[in-house]
């Protein structure tokens, strides 16, 4: 999970996975799989007028969503969390 701290900053925006953004060229929020990061070449990639192609291709980034699901339980005992179960 990434957490964007700096989405507290004055003038900072977020919006939601398939969304516009209110800025001029309407770039459009897209979900994204790791492999695509390395040739990703502008968070502006794409937007209102372009979109329909990502989405004719496809776009399914939480398709092993499931495989990769992990246990916090360990964690939050090593840590020391009590008098809860877990």
């Amino acid at each position: 999970m990434f957490i964007d701290y700096l989405r507290n900053g004055l003038g900072a925006t977020t919006i939601s996975a398939w969304s516009a953004r209110a800025r001029p060229g309407l770039g459009v929020s897209v979900p994204l799989t790791w492999e695509e990061l390395d040739v990703l070449t502008s968070a502006a990639r794409w937007n209102t007028a372009n979109i329909k192609d990502r989405l004719d291709k496809g776009n399914d980034p939480w398709s092993d969503y499931e495989a990769s699901r992990q246990s916090i339980v360990q964690a939050m005992k090593t840590l020391g969390f009590k008098g809860r179960k877990y």
